[in-house]
């Protein structure tokens, strides 16, 4: 459900920049106001995405010591398998590629 647009923001720019974004608005086929009222949205949306994608870089710190203890693993195991096991392992992995 939408709000009504009931409140108005007044605020000052510079003639080039009250120019650019009026350029722009036309140029999208917008009113000014539209104009303005979705760069706000994209600007929103934005914030929303880079405080996602900063949690997500610190989670890849975590990943990162995951991989690490896959790896030891999958070291320690071969240690121990036999020849022909590591031979049947490579051929089930190739067979799933």
């Amino acid at each position: 459900m939408n709000e009504p647009l009931s409140e108005v923001i007044r605020i000052r720019v510079t003639p080039s920049h009250a120019a650019r974004l009026s350029e722009a608005a036309a140029l999208s086929g917008l009113s000014l106001s539209n104009y303005i009222r979705r760069r706000l949205s994209a600007d929103d949306t934005l914030q929303e995405e880079l405080t996602l994608l900063r949690q997500i870089v610190a989670d890849l710190d975590h990943l990162q010591e995951t991989r690490l203890a896959a790896v030891e693993t999958a070291y320690l195991v071969r240690a121990m398998a036999k020849p022909e096991q590591i031979a049947i392992a490579q051929q089930n992995l190739q067979r799933q590629r």
